[in-house]
């Protein structure tokens, strides 16, 4: 047993070793990676540590005089080897269909698999949110009737699961989330619009409506691409006139939608509407009319303190507003609809002699670096790869004066910076350190490479479960496939391993007999590996966090498995007849 301990030695540290280092950067990773996932790191390396531990020095130990023999399958033993003798005598024709096969996983995970998901964020469903507010110290029933008409719309209808109205003085928030499946549907669209509609109505208020979940238009992965445009200007009024410009050039691009110029950049509340009254001083004359009349007469039309008249009750000077009846409830149609008092006595409404008119304003204008800041935003309903080009495509064709700036502004585009640098830094980390592992503990740059070799099956096995599964591959998959190359070389390593006792140049016979000697073992190294994963694996929907890592994980532990078992060894026997 002590023999047996020495011989297997060299194999247990290189697998722990390339497991464990593959770790180390996570430790160390700047930005939002570290914070998710260092414990997990953390304790996964303290289980490597006890696990080699037990392996080198506590089994063997513990094992020795207990009558202890290895079991076999003859039967399946008899199997492998035939197949193994079959792949050596036509190699190359077998690695022919090895490399035809990797390139057609690594098209199908380029053109096939998306790269985001919004499942991903932890399970969360599509939803549909609406905010209503109206300036401090407005009346509160007007900000409840207007959620209850926002709740007719959406309570009963079709693939809506759950609706959450919440509110406060000012203010009130509805929350529609959908049932599963019916993201993948018009009905979020529709119910949309339909808010949209009935929110352009409500007079005086700030509203927003926003979806959020996988887009219709993008084939069921990813939501409706939004894009912003960010301008800077010295000049108010010319980043408005720039931002008019941008306007009407997006708009005549197919696809393009919902062009709004004066987008918010954090949760809408630089966004106003504001009615706009204009008068007509001809159609005043007429009547006999100053700008002073119809003032108070709009006055008593619409809520709020405008208009106060001092009365004096008892000796007392109080201030009163006199208001028309529902004034507190009108829409902007009844408000043209309202009559103004004249010296003929003729029936005439507001909107006979004024045009009356909501426009979309700036709550607060924004300063960054003393420029003028202004966010242009547009939906492009399309594939999000299309969306991105001609997003790119547009950007560099804008041309502004001097003195003016305009860059991408989109919101996706911050934060992929640091995670996804942080990640490819972690997995480029992870094959240096792997590398210098295997040949640390084995001393051969033979073995090296035999062991660097095998990772492109495990990664082909990582993307080709994404494929299969139609599944987005994002962040939390990407940890996956950081697992994957410490966990997918182990196999090799313990053939490679093997293979070192023989003579070099390696035989045809002394491959079979290497591959015969440790298939068992890594057949049970990669059964152990897989039931560890069940738990994680099991009920888990592919697009959740724990689900995601353990897709990538389970498929690259068995594309590495099949690699060491049918594809290491085709590469480490001698190159010639």
């Amino acid at each position: 047993r002590a023999a047996a301990g020495r011989r297997i030695t060299p194999a247990v540290l290189g697998a722990t070793l390339t497991t464990a280092v593959v770790l180390v950067p996570f430790l160390y990773l700047q930005g939002n990676a570290r914070a998710a996932f260092t414990p997990f790191a953390v304790a996964f390396a303290l289980a490597l540590g006890w696990s080699v531990l037990s392996s080198v020095v506590m089994v063997p130990a513990l094992g020795s005089g207990h009558g202890l023999r290895s079991g076999t399958w003859p039967r399946a033993l008899r199997l492998y080897t035939r197949s193994v003798v079959g792949l050596l005598r036509w190699r190359w024709a077998t690695l022919a269909v090895v490399a035809l096969l990797l390139g057609t996983v690594a098209w199908g995970f380029v053109r096939k698999v998306p790269r985001f998901s919004f499942g991903a964020w932890w399970g969360q469903r599509a939803s549909l949110s609406a905010r209503l507010s109206f300036p401090r110290g407005s009346d509160p029933a007007s900000l409840d009737a207007g959620m209850r008409e926002f709740e007719r719309i959406v309570v009963g209808r079709e693939g809506v699961d759950q609706v959450v109205a919440q509110g406060s003085r000012d203010g009130a928030w509805l929350q529609v989330t959908f049932a599963r499946g019916a993201d993948l549907t018009p009905i979020p669209y529709v119910l949309q619009e339909e808010l949209t509609q009935r929110a352009i109505l409500i007079g005086g208020a700030e509203v927003s409506v926003q979806y959020q979940g996988s887009g219709y238009s993008s084939g069921g992965v990813g939501g409706i691409p939004q894009f912003r445009i960010k301008l800077l200007g010295y000049s108010y009024g010319g980043v408005e006139q720039i931002a008019r410009n941008l306007r009407g050039q997006l708009e005549r691009i197919p696809r393009v939608r919902s062009v709004d110029i004066n987008a918010a950049r954090f949760w809408g509340q630089e966004k106003a509407h504001t009615v706009v009254l204009e008068p007509d001083r001809a159609a005043l004359a007429r009547y006999g009319l100053t700008a002073r009349d119809l003032a108070a007469a709009v006055t008593r039309q619409v809520g709020g303190p405008a208009g106060a008249t001092r009365l004096d009750v008892d000796g007392e000077e109080m201030r009163v507003t006199l208001k028309a009846a529902g004034a507190r409830e009108r829409s902007l149609d009844e408000l043209r609809a309202s009559l103004v008092p004249n010296r003929l006595g003729a029936p005439l409404r507001i909107g006979d002699v004024a045009r009356v008119d909501e426009r979309e304003t700036l709550a607060r204008i924004d300063r960054e670096d003393q420029q003028y800041l202004r966010i242009v935003s547009y939906e492009f309903r399309g594939p999000p790869r299309l969306g991105a080009r001609t997003h790119k495509s547009f950007l560099e064709s804008i041309a502004v004066p001097p003195g003016y700036s305009a860059e991408d502004g989109s919101w996706f585009s911050w934060g992929e910076d640091e995670s996804a640098k942080g990640l490819w830094l972690v997995f480029a980390a992870g094959i240096v350190l792997v590398i210098l592992a295997v040949a640390m503990v084995f001393d051969s740059v033979w073995a090296t490479t035999m062991v660097f070799l095998s990772l492109p099956v495990a990664l082909a096995g990582s993307a080709a479960a994404f494929w299969i599964a139609d599944a987005a591959f994002t962040r939390e998959a990407a940890v996956g496939v950081i697992l994957v190359v410490g966990l997918a070389v182990n196999q090799a390593i313990l053939l490679v391993d093997a293979a070192l006792a023989k003579r070099r140049p390696l035989t045809g016979a002394d491959v079979v007999r290497a591959c015969r000697d440790r298939a068992g073992m890594i057949a049970l190294v990669t059964l152990t590996t897989l039931a560890s994963l069940l738990p994680l694996a099991v009920g888990t929907d592919p697009d959740e966090l724990f689900g995601a890592i353990a897709l990538a994980t389970v498929g690259g532990v068995v594309a590495g498995t099949l690699g060491a078992l049918w594809v290491v060894p085709l590469l480490v026997v001698r190159w010639r007849r």
